[in-house]
């Protein structure tokens, strides 16, 4: 039977592969994989959460566990901020691409070419739950969303 701290060794690992991955994506990109990241991320954080609470629960000096939740919760904001851009740049990328094979050019009466008119892609702006651990990605998030674009 595996300990707690090997159960949360594992799912640290995990998540480590997670990054790994994401690390090493090249220019071009395929966004099917990444969102199969994604919700693996998301399955290692909810098992980490439920490991390390335990942990620390059943630990007296819970303290001794704040810098590893700390560390953790670091990389995955920072994975997941990642994968956000990464899949909302390919949504931006196929709106436009999209919308320029679909919107013939049209012709001013002197014959000169007008530009078509781009219906820019709606932001989903994230909402803060107000929970602190939280925060970082929803920071970062909406950075990139807004104060960055």
């Amino acid at each position: 039977m595996q300990s707690i701290s090997q159960k949360r060794a594992a799912v640290k690992a995990r998540m480590m592969q997670i990054k790994k991955y994401i690390d090493s994506l090249p220019d071009t990109v395929d966004v099917h994989d990444v969102n199969v990241r994604l919700q693996l991320l998301e399955k290692v954080w909810e098992e980490y959460n439920a490991v390390q609470d335990q942990l620390e629960y059943n630990d007296d000096e819970a303290q001794q566990h704040e810098p590893d939740r700390e560390a953790v919760t670091e990389t995955y904001c920072e994975l997941r901020a990642r994968i956000d851009r990464i899949i909302l740049e390919d949504r931006r990328a196929g709106d436009v691409s999209s919308a320029e094979s679909q919107t013939p050019r049209r012709t001013h009466e002197n014959g000169n070419c007008l530009a078509p008119k781009s219906k820019l892609p709606t932001i989903e702006i994230p909402k803060f739950g107000g929970q602190i651990t939280e925060f970082k990605r929803f920071c970062d998030t909406f950075n990139n969303l807004i104060i960055n674009n």
